[in-house]
């Protein structure tokens, strides 16, 4: 029997409820003030959306019991669709304004939260509930999750709410005595009003990684998702980041203390070089006086660090063509106190390049935290390709600096004064935006491109790198920049952020990393850092200020091995049970894009940062199958290295194996989650013990502290954690 066409004119009256249903749920909806409410097939009901401010209707029409459209007085026309599981909400304008839908009430478990990797948040955890509130208060959906989804677990079923539109949204959470209320506000912007904001809200069993999969399958539906092999074959190295650990390596200096045969000689040669001795700064010429400097290594770093601000003086530039011209300077006249110099230089030199291979590690990322350590050795990128390493430095395009700042040493800033004034982000109410830690300004994308070319061809003409990592591009910080000049939506600023990344890769058949590499900027990013593990307790004043407290994460200083790089450090109680507690994460970004983007920790957290969640942090990373990331220089080579080897170990064939194929399944194995197990698409399982028991799995017991892999046919390979 046909559908009676209804369709009813209101003028001046609200509209009572209209019904959609199938054979998997039922749904209803207030036009007029959008309360959404569904019945399940076993008859459980719920309520998907608290009523908001009521409005008058008109033009309501349903055409089945799976479409219905209306329009609102406010100008916001609205269709619900129902297809098969899934409550699609599209909402759409013809001028500026916002719409706050849905506004879930409280009454999950438990909240699914793509927080970088992903969180499961128990409903009444009181330390979660107080973050919620306050620093996660307004969160977006483009940088403050990794991935446009919330899921809410009601036990048997798990709803997935995935914001198709993910752009000018905000989250607000509410708690209250029956858990959780999450709301959404989207803004139809004056520069954006005409993009269609879509939620899905989807009905899911009791799958955790739910809600990651449905965006997964979104993504692939509209042309969203790009695999990895995809990626890698449009480079001509880029297999070789399969199974590769991550690492930077620290130091720009010219010279490391190692390079110097004799310590006498070299004073004689610096005072004997022509205006040398008077370009060095008073503690390094009382260095160079000092009886201690032959067996004192701070002596050593005092006098080089100098020396490489004295030979700044001497020939000036930061071009590739001035540090070679500072290194034959040098080797003119100081070079008999040297090594060959060939094998000069610090992090980026010949030698580290070779005690990484000393130790057979195969496969290897290599970052350069500044460009200009490869300017001055360009033999060290020459020997990590030979090695069959990829390497890459560190760039960014997202502050500029105003000429003259007190800032010389953070390059990537540097991009003129024409960028400082014609580029920053101009919000709505006219003032441009501050950039990183308040400094300068974040600027367009589109405005700052012809920079971005300029740079990375004057780079790669002098380093021939066949890696990039672009600093922020993936981090899912958008701007909408209202300068008339230069009109951009947060929409068009992804793209252009994309667009630049992509540029990169193509032009130099290269592959390109990012940080965090979230869903709405990865498409032409092969990995990521800062995923597994990012930056927090940015206001802790233990952490950022106090250098006697046990929490302080260390000073940017010295240069060649920065300790807030490199300190080991106590890690806060809350912080731990935030980020490290396994039974509060869950791998949602993996679920979703584990064969499509690498990712590991943030450089400011490697995998030795915090002493009391190294063990945890070990574990989660195999489970998850992704790589270590470690901050390696020559005097934390004979610790850090041995440590980097026994990670790699099982890493690396495990992401060979893996590293093509999904993440499809997550489970806890016992009650308290301290065992847990992740699946992938071939059948591989990993199972990690972060107990002190041993715990039986069928045949196979899992140690304590360990992860163990099952391949599909029943071979095995264990990781035992070194820091337990």
């Amino acid at each position: 029997m046909r559908f009676l066409i209804l369709i009813l004119f209101i003028a001046c009256s609200f509209a009572e409820a209209v019904t959609l249903k199938n054979s998997s749920w039922q749904i209803e909806i207030d036009p007029a003030t959008l309360a959404t409410s569904t019945k399940l097939s076993d008859g459980v009901s719920f309520q998907l959306s608290l009523p908001r401010e009521a409005s008058l209707v008109s033009q309501l029409k349903q055409d089945s019991t799976s479409h219905i459209s209306w329009l609102r007085s406010d100008g916001t026309n609205i269709i619900a669709r129902l297809t098969g599981s899934v409550l699609i909400m599209q909402f759409a304008r013809m001028s500026a304004g916002k719409i706050n839908w849905p506004a879930v009430p409280s009454g999950a478990k438990g909240l699914l939260l793509p927080l970088s990797e992903g969180s499961y948040i128990l409903a009444m955890d009181p330390h979660w509930r107080t973050a919620l509130t306050n620093k996660y208060a307004g969160i977006n959906t483009t940088e403050g999750l990794s991935l446009p989804v919330v899921g809410l677990d009601y036990g048997k079923h798990v709803f997935s709410i995935l914001f198709t539109n993910p752009f000018n949204n905000e989250l607000t959470f509410l708690p209250d005595s029956k858990g959780i209320a999450v709301h959404a506000i989207h803004n139809f912007t004056s520069l954006d009003y005409s993009r269609v904001y879509e939620v899905n809200i989807a009905l899911d069993g009791d799958d955790w990684l739910a809600p990651a999969k449905r965006y997964r399958q979104w993504a692939k539906d509209n042309g969203a998702f790009r695999s990895l092999k995809e990626k890698l074959a449009a480079a001509k190295d880029g297999e070789k980041l399969i199974g590769a650990s991550h690492v930077y390596v620290w130091g720009k200096r010219l010279l490391s203390a190692v390079d110097v045969i004799n310590w006498e000689e070299l004073c004689k040669a610096i005072t004997a070089a022509p205006g040398l001795f008077t370009n060095l700064d008073a503690s390094g010429r009382k260095s160079l006086l000092s009886k201690e400097l032959k067996h004192n290594r701070y002596e050593q770093g005092i006098l080089l660090e100098s020396l490489d601000q004295a030979l700044k003086k001497q020939i000036p530039g930061s071009t590739a063509a001035s540090y070679l011209s500072r290194k034959s300077w040098v080797k003119k006249r100081l070079e008999k106190a040297l090594i060959d110099p060939s094998q000069w230089g610090e992090g980026a030199s010949s030698k580290m390049i070779a005690a990484l291979t000393k130790l057979d590690l195969p496969r290897l990322w290599i970052g350069f935290p500044q460009w200009e350590a490869g300017f001055a050795n360009p033999e060290a990128i020459i020997a990590a390709k030979n090695a069959g390493y990829l390497i890459g430095p560190y760039d960014s395009y997202d502050t500029a600096l105003p000429e003259g700042n007190d800032r010389p040493d953070w390059s990537s800033a540097q991009m003129g004064q024409d960028a400082f004034l014609r580029c920053g982000i101009v919000m709505k109410d006219g003032k441009k935006k501050s950039g990183f830690s308040g400094a300068g300004v974040y600027v367009n994308q589109a405005c700052v491109r012809p920079l971005l070319e300029k740079r990375v061809r004057e780079i790669q003409v002098a380093n021939l790198y066949n890696s990039w990592f672009l600093d922020v591009a993936a981090t899912g910080m958008v701007f909408d920049d209202y300068d008339p000049l230069k009109l951009t939506s947060e929409a068009q600023d992804a793209k252009n952020r994309q667009d630049g990344i992509a540029w990169i890769g193509r032009q130099f058949g290269i592959i390109v990393g990012s940080e965090d590499g979230h869903a709405v900027a990865n498409s032409y990013v092969s990995f990521a850092h800062g995923l597994q593990s990012k930056g927090f307790g940015w206001q802790d004043k233990d952490m950022r200020k106090d250098n006697k407290s046990l929490y302080f994460l260390g000073r940017w200083w010295p240069s060649n091995q920065p300790e807030t790089f490199f300190k080991e450090v106590s890690i806060k109680p809350e912080y731990k049970a935030f980020f490290f507690d396994p039974a509060k994460r869950v791998p949602l970004f993996q679920a979703a894009f584990h064969d499509s983007i690498v990712t590991t920790h943030h450089w400011t957290i490697d995998s030795l940062k915090f002493r009391e969640a190294r063990v945890s942090t070990e574990l989660m990373q195999q489970l998850y199958n992704v790589p270590p990331l470690l901050n390696l220089s020559l005097e934390t080579n004979a610790k850090r290295l041995p440590y980097l080897k026994k990670l790699d170990e099982f890493f690396r064939p495990l992401h060979q194996r893996l590293a093509y194929q999904a993440l499809i399944q997550f489970r806890w194995k016992n009650s308290a989650g301290t065992v847990q197990e992740t699946e992938f698409a071939d059948g591989t399982r990993l199972i990690a013990n972060f107990t002190k028991f041993p715990h039986i799995d069928g045949k196979n017991t899992v140690s304590a502290f360990s992860v163990l892999a099952v391949m599909p046919g029943g071979a095995t390979l264990t990781f035992q954690s070194p820091s337990n």
